[in-house]
């Protein structure tokens, strides 16, 4: 039996009042063409789309921004093909910013009609909430279903919860929907646990954050590699495009001059580009070559121009620097955890828009350094490859890229426990 509290009573009939009301204000939006046909269904609970006979786990997170903190579950579960995922958040235009797979949808506004219309549509079999939004009618209503949820990144987050916690009965029935509380902090876990019924439920494992998963490569290759180079200096440039290839061949010419026998690994996607350019870089009076396994590059090349994805992790492993490309011109950036997870320093410019959380937690760690022309990333480039120094940017990159493997690990116990005793009531059905 789902406990009740007079703020949860209160809650419901301000809902069932206004409902009407928040139905004309979106109906309004949809008619004046500030929202699609689709997210005024989807506000309302309903969707054209269909989850068919897969089980559904659901993963909620109050911003796109958040989306990419489910990247190690969706790992998990990538190759099971009776599995599908809904991905939920409190933005619109979610099929235009999602870039993980799944069903996106905007979650419904917060009244039974709708709670109700959602919850029956999607029938989903778990769910992960990586919000402190307060919805007390979908969460009671994902109780009622049966269906567990986890509250990751969990705290009373007095910003938004503040209009509640005079009642402190609805925050303890409010916690109570949840079937496991992941506390983001010990200080979380010290405001959760005056609530004495959420101690039983409640774990400290950290935030939950995005992680990073170390690219494969030929270690024999690189091995090879590296005795034939002589242990030169090296530096990477990865996912470079051309807007920034000629900033990056000024830089190495002003380095190398101060440090003989510097090579620069360049990478680039586009095999085409790279042979593009091979001839720009050679006008600056510079030696260059395109990577083959069976030539290797001697002291006098400056610039090593590789492509594609194929053993990009054995050049992230090579150097202790790298400069990531997409960032100098605005294209986004690079996931800056290729790098991190591989043990090398990062540079980067200022465009970093589509990883731009996970950068700032570098800079903020001393993982990272942003630099913003050729002389910048000049200077950045003689202080960080330095051996010491390389070292200590590298290992504050691979602590940030590896924070939040102990609550993304328990969060996929919780699930595959789910999954199981969903498997067993089946068969014994």
């Amino acid at each position: 039996m789902q406990r009740v509290s007079f703020g949860i009573i209160v809650n419901r009939l301000l809902a069932y009042l206004l409902q009407p009301y928040e139905k004309s204000k979106i109906t309004k939006a949809y008619e004046k063409s500030k929202i699609t046909k689709d997210l005024l269904g989807q506000l309302q609970g309903l969707s054209n789309q269909k989850n068919g006979k897969k089980t559904l786990i659901w993963l909620h997170a109050e911003s796109l921004i958040l989306v990419d903190n489910f990247s190690e579950i969706l790992s998990h579960f990538e190759d099971k093909k009776d599995i599908q995922f809904l991905l939920t958040t409190e933005e619109s235009n979610t099929d235009q910013d999602f870039n993980v797979p799944g069903i996106h949808q905007c979650l419904p506004l917060d009244h039974p009609k709708f709670v109700r219309q959602f919850i029956n549509h999607w029938k989903p079999n778990s769910l992960v909430w990586l919000s402190d939004t307060i919805r007390p009618i979908l969460l009671h209503r994902v109780a009622k279903s049966g269906i567990p949820a986890i509250y990751a990144n969990a705290s009373l987050a007095p910003l938004k919860a503040g209009a509640f916690l005079g009642f402190r009965r609805f925050i303890k029935v409010y916690l109570s929907y949840f079937d496991r509380i992941l506390a983001k902090s010990d200080e979380s876990a010290q405001d959760l646990r005056r609530i004495k019924e959420v101690r039983t439920k409640l774990e400290v494992l950290g935030a939950m954050q995005t992680g990073a998963h170390a690219l494969p490569y030929d270690e024999l290759l690189r091995t090879k590699f590296s005795a034939m180079q002589n242990n030169r200096f090296l530096w990477l440039a990865a996912h470079v495009v051309p807007g920034e290839i000629a900033v990056l061949g000024k830089t190495q010419r002003r380095v190398s001059r101060n440090l003989q026998g510097l090579l620069l690994i360049l990478h680039m996607d586009d095999e085409v580009q790279a042979k593009t350019a091979q001839t720009k870089l050679s006008a600056l009076s510079l030696k260059v070559q395109l990577y083959n396994k069976d030539i290797i590059p001697d002291i006098n090349t400056d610039i090593l121009i590789v492509s594609g994805s194929n053993n990009l992790g054995m050049w992230f492993r090579l150097a202790s620097v790298c400069f990531l490309g997409g960032s100098l011109v605005p294209s986004g950036g690079a996931d800056p955890f290729e790098a991190a997870a591989l043990g090398s320093a990062i540079l980067h410019g200022p465009y970093t828009q589509n990883y731009q959380n996970d950068f700032d937690r570098l800079l903020d760690a001393g993982g990272a350094r942003l630099v913003y022309n050729s002389e910048m990333l000049s200077n950045a480039l003689v202080d960080t490859i330095s051996p010491d120094r390389a070292a200590e940017m590298a290992h504050a990159a691979w602590e940030v890229s590896s924070a939040g493997a102990e609550v993304n690990d328990r969060i996929i116990e919780l699930l595959d426990g789910y999954l199981e005793k969903e498997k067993d009531f089946e068969s014994r059905a």
